[in-house]
């Protein structure tokens, strides 16, 4: 199996990330409100281009699955966030798991956010022969990325698009990923406080 080199996909993830993150430092000049719920709970669909060029594969491979994220906001623009996915393909199976800071921009009934996470990422390839059923490899994961979300009610959350550059190191080489998630965040308790008119 052929191995390719990453230094074209590691041009267009930085395009990519540049992109995500311009958008995001654009929306910093909208108001910011003065409310934000203490915890986030998000779970929706995700779609991944994988670079499986570095394991073996003729083309890269595009994967669906899931993405679930848990927030918690120490103040209305600074956050912690837990992430972990799931992404399916032929033979292919790929999950990561990582946490780190984010950072809000919010308005009354919307939020831009940015964030970057560290953890681990875990590869298999499901290909079955005589001595085992696959070949696994786990190793870093590191993702920068950011999103949108649309307050629905004051409970649930639109989260219209989150886009996520994710690098990992499995099988003894760096793949250069891209991810894009979309679904429902579920809001409980409350920080902060709306200015008095």
């Amino acid at each position: 199996m052929a191995i390719e080199p990453v230094g074209v996909p590691c041009k267009r993830a930085g395009v990519f990330l540049f992109f995500v993150f311009s958008v995001v430092l654009a929306a910093s000049s909208i108001s910011v409100g003065q409310v934000a719920p203490r915890w986030e709970v998000f779970g929706g669909y995700s779609y991944m281009r994988f670079d499986s060029p570095t394991i073996g594969y003729a083309n890269w491979s595009n994967l669906n699955g899931f993405n679930g994220e848990v927030t918690f906001n120490i103040t209305t623009r600074f956050s912690v966030t837990a992430d972990g996915s799931g992404h399916y393909g032929s033979l292919l199976t790929v999950y990561n798991y990582m946490a780190g800071p984010q950072y809000a921009w919010r308005r009354d009934k919307s939020k831009f956010f940015a964030h970057v996470l560290f953890g681990k990422a875990q590869n298999t390839v499901n290909i079955t022969t005589a001595t085992r059923g696959g070949f696994e490899s786990v190793g870093r994961a590191f993702a920068a990325g950011g999103g949108y979300d649309w307050d629905v009610t004051p409970r649930f959350t639109i989260r219209a698009v989150q886009a996520d550059y994710l690098y990992t190191n499995t099988f003894g080489m760096r793949q250069n990923d891209v991810r894009i998630s979309t679904g429902l965040v579920f809001h409980f308790k409350q920080i902060g406080h709306r200015p008095r008119l």
